[in-house]
């Protein structure tokens, strides 16, 4: 089974601009989300894997899931290293 991922449930969104802002109290930063990384925080909603997500983001954006995969990863890695997203 693969590891499934969500957002930091103590970490609170709120949409300015277009943008997606939010204050992280235990990193002690703010954070903005735009565009592609805005979708993904979206679809971070509910726990999802990591091929799950490329293929929404493939499909959203109409591009072939091999040529966002090495993205999706690595932004999903920088959610992780910053706690905005957590494996569940």
């Amino acid at each position: 089974m693969s590891t499934r991922y969500r957002r930091n449930p103590a970490m609170q969104a709120v949409e300015m601009d277009g943008e997606l802002v939010m204050m992280g109290q235990q990193q002690g930063e703010y954070f903005s989300l735009k565009n592609v990384a805005a979708s993904i925080w979206r679809h971070l909603e509910c726990p999802v894997s990591a091929e799950e997500l490329t293929a929404l983001v493939a499909e959203e954006y109409a591009v072939p899931a091999d040529r966002c995969r090495g993205d999706v990863a690595a932004f999903l890695d920088d959610l992780l290293a910053h706690r905005l997203a957590e494996a569940v």
